[in-house]
């Protein structure tokens, strides 16, 4: 670990050696694409740690309790990693991998990736449904039509950080083929001593991925394995009440414009009567995925709506 401009950096990759490939116009080495890997990357988070308010909990805990107050002991555990962090002074997001065990549509991946947007981290998912192939984590090594590295790495690059929150949904789901385990190749990922050196077969070297947050969820965990289930710290967890409905819904409407790239304003506004049927969608099904299926109808049909109208 090393400080650059008072934040902790760390260096995941110390080099990558050459692919034989030669930087053009129509390609560009394994090596150039991924030099950011070996440069040191800020370990994220610090700030969100921080005490504030008068519950004296990380601002990272209360504002993940307050927009999910039925998600009470995640925050909980949310809040105790971080008082540990400070204590020890590590002042960056660095959590046990947690696995997340609750009823479908009770907003557990929807959370996670918010614990990622609110910590600085940056976040990715990853469904692990229907999935029977490790190269979904691992990648595609040296020697294939398309290397690709593992998915760390590539989210690394992606959020600039040495520490992002990757969230696999419905872990339960993966099934073992003749192409690989995906469920054993998260297990690897795992391990403190194996984390930490990694190989990676794209980049045909060691990559640090010890400083990775995992996030698992599941809707039951009686199928998976014992050595998945003895290195992470399983959280049950409840879906949403009827009267939480006020208080998702606007959560909901801004990430559905973040993951548009737009402001919230620039969402179309609706009608009362409109709102009114989203909230007793929800305070009926209880369910954060089928609300916010039902906010991406909303804002489809008057887009399309609007282009007619320029039209």
């Amino acid at each position: 670990m090393m400080v650059i401009n008072c934040r902790p950096h760390v260096r995941p990759c110390r080099s990558i050696p050459s692919d034989g490939l030669a930087d053009n116009e129509w390609s560009t080495s394994i090596p150039t694409q991924y030099a950011m890997l070996t440069q040191p990357l800020p370990l994220a988070g610090g700030a969100m740690l921080e005490r504030a308010g008068s519950s004296g909990e990380a601002r990272l805990a209360a504002a993940l309790r307050a927009e999910a107050p039925w998600m009470a002991a995640f925050a909980d555990r949310i809040a105790e990693r971080a008082a540990l962090s400070i204590w020890a002074g590590r002042p960056w997001l660095a959590l046990r991998p947690m696995l997340l065990v609750g009823p479908p549509g009770a907003g557990k991946t929807y959370l996670a990736r918010r614990l990622g947007a609110l910590s600085g981290c940056g976040d990715a998912v990853l469904s692990f449904a229907g999935v029977n192939s490790n190269a979904v984590l691992a990648g595609n090594p040296r020697g294939f039509r398309h290397p690709q590295p593992s998915l760390p790495a590539m989210i690394m690059q992606r959020t600039n950080t040495a520490n992002p929150v990757i969230v696999i949904d419905e872990v339960e789901k993966a099934v073992a083929s003749d192409l690989g385990d995906a469920v054993a190749t998260l297990v690897g990922m795992l391990e403190g001593g194996g984390a930490s050196r990694y190989f990676d077969g794209c980049l045909a070297a060691e990559i640090d991925l010890s400083h990775i947050n995992w996030v698992m969820t599941a809707n039951r965990i009686d199928r998976l394995p014992a050595a998945l289930l003895s290195r992470v710290e399983v959280i049950h967890v409840s879906g949403p009440r009827p009267e939480d409905a006020e208080l998702v819904l606007p959560a909901l409407w801004r990430d559905v414009a973040h993951q548009l790239g737009l402001p919230s304003s620039a969402l179309p506004q609706v009608e009362q009567a409109a709102e009114n049927a989203l909230l007793r969608l929800f305070r009926r099904t209880r369910s954060i995925r089928r609300l916010r299926q039902a906010i991406e109808t909303l804002v489809a049909v008057s887009a399309r709506h609007r282009l007619r109208e320029v039209h």
